[in-house]
């Protein structure tokens, strides 16, 4: 499994910076060439900056390099390191339980009233699925790091 989402969270960056690079190089040239401002591409740039965020933190997460003040964990006893790691856990499973709760509920009421994006008229809910299915991401990442971290301990 930490294979398959590997390779997801690097076609899913990857694909997504080189979408919001070529729309961010096109929508350029077409205001200093042709004076025009395409509107519509701002939306799928600033949709898929978010959802490359949220991946970008998971995949940040399950490599434990997340941001993190080991200031204070690095003044700790080894034997309680672990514990600082299980409320830095906690933590991210608690925010990662709103994003996907409040992720549904956004996309359920977007759906509900059948909200369109202004420049393209897509449904709002297609990019909002981006922040739930983070969310989903983010913890799955988190609890896949904080067992390697109780997995370092034992050995």
């Amino acid at each position: 499994m930490k294979k398959i989402l590997d390779s997801v969270e690097n076609y899913i960056l990857a694909i997504g910076l080189i979408i919001m690079t070529f729309i961010t190089v096109l929508n350029v040239i077409s205001r200093k060439f042709l004076g025009l401002s395409m509107s519509f591409m701002e939306e799928l740039t600033t949709a898929m900056f978010i959802f490359i965020t949220l991946i970008g933190t998971a995949k940040a997460a399950r490599s434990g390099r997340h941001l993190g003040l080991s200031l204070i964990t690095d003044f700790l006893p080894k034997k309680y390191q672990k514990y600082a790691a299980l409320i830095t856990w906690i933590t991210a499973a608690v925010f990662s339980y709103y994003l996907i709760r409040y992720g549904i509920v956004m996309v359920q009421s977007e759906i509900r009233m059948g909200m369109k994006t202004p420049a393209l008229g897509w449904p709002e809910w297609w990019f909002g699925m981006f922040i739930p299915i983070g969310g989903i991401f983010i913890f799955i990442r988190y609890t896949q790091w904080i067992i390697e971290e109780f997995k370092k301990e034992v050995e």
